[in-house]
């Protein structure tokens, strides 16, 4: 709808909303948030997607065992207009609590040399192709971890088990359980790395070279 006063630029009431409500920081906060309920359900859908993807397994908890805390990073999306886009719920480890030559031991990662960018730009003008960039979707949860390294996590806020569950891991509550990572996870001094290791692996498998001032 609308009125005399309304110019071309009229900004919508999502957008306004969009802006006005703040991320929640915490799952504290979510559970008082206006839109709990669609936090919620990008919650199950983020814990749902790292089970598809292999990334831990559940375990009854070590005794004496030392677990890594998890925490949730909220995030709206928004459209260019402000208008929004989808709910972002991501889990990320506690890094901060790893201890070296524990739970990590290398941390550097590869990062692109300007030479190469240059390099990859004056071929793409001389083949007359297009140089394009692309983006990983959940990049770091691909990669497997140190085979010779245990992480274990504590059960993150939010996922929940059934009785049935709970009894075939032969436990009766999920706090009796922690989660055995088998592959990376946002959040830990390692994810970079291991992520780097396999894209390189991957594209050596298809025949590309690695630059020589990358190397």
């Amino acid at each position: 709808m609308r009125t005399r006063y309304m110019g071309k630029k009229h900004v919508s009431v999502g957008s306004v909303s969009a802006v006005m409500l703040k991320d929640p920081k915490n799952f504290r906060e979510v559970m008082r948030d206006p839109r709990a309920e669609k936090w919620k359900q990008d919650i199950r859908e983020e814990i749902e997607a790292l089970e598809q993807n292999g990334t831990w397994k559940v375990v009854k908890k070590l005794e004496n065992a030392k677990l890594l805390h998890t925490k949730w990073v909220f995030k709206l999306k928004t459209h260019a207009d402000g208008t929004i886009e989808r709910y972002k719920a991501r889990l990320v480890a506690r890094g901060d609590e790893q201890e070296y030559g524990v739970d990590y031991t290398y941390t550097f990662s590869a990062v692109l040399d300007m030479e190469s960018g240059k390099i990859i730009l004056v071929v793409s003008r001389i083949w007359k192709v297009p140089a394009r960039h692309g983006d990983v979707p959940s990049a770091y949860v691909k990669a497997k971890k140190e085979a010779e390294l245990v992480i274990m996590l504590v059960i993150p806020t939010g996922m929940e088990f059934t009785e049935e569950q709970l009894r075939a891991l032969g436990v009766k509550s999920k706090y009796e359980l922690a989660l055995l990572l088998e592959k990376g996870l946002y959040g830990l001094k390692q994810s970079g790395r291991l992520w780097n290791q396999l894209l390189h692996s991957i594209l050596l498998s298809l025949g590309f070279r690695q630059c020589y001032s990358d190397s």
